[in-house]
């Protein structure tokens, strides 16, 4: 049984975004490696900019910085 995990930075996506995402791993795990939609499992999880970090650096800090300049 696939088991896919996707984190999404936020903003996150609307639910019809999340909902077409799924659809879309589901199909392309099913058609491209033949396996039964079924049973598939895929898990949207959003993470917070502030758990983010680049360089030792969040990335609300970062967003933060880019957008005084």
């Amino acid at each position: 049984m696939p088991l896919v995990n996707i984190k999404l930075a936020k903003p996150a996506l609307d639910k019809v975004q999340k909902a077409q995402l799924i659809a879309d791993i589901t199909e392309l795990l099913s058609t491209k490696y033949n396996k039964n939609k079924e049973r598939i499992v895929v898990v949207l999880e959003d993470v917070e900019n502030y758990d983010i970090g680049f360089g030792g650096e969040s990335v609300e800090k970062i967003k933060e910085r880019v957008d005084k300049c």
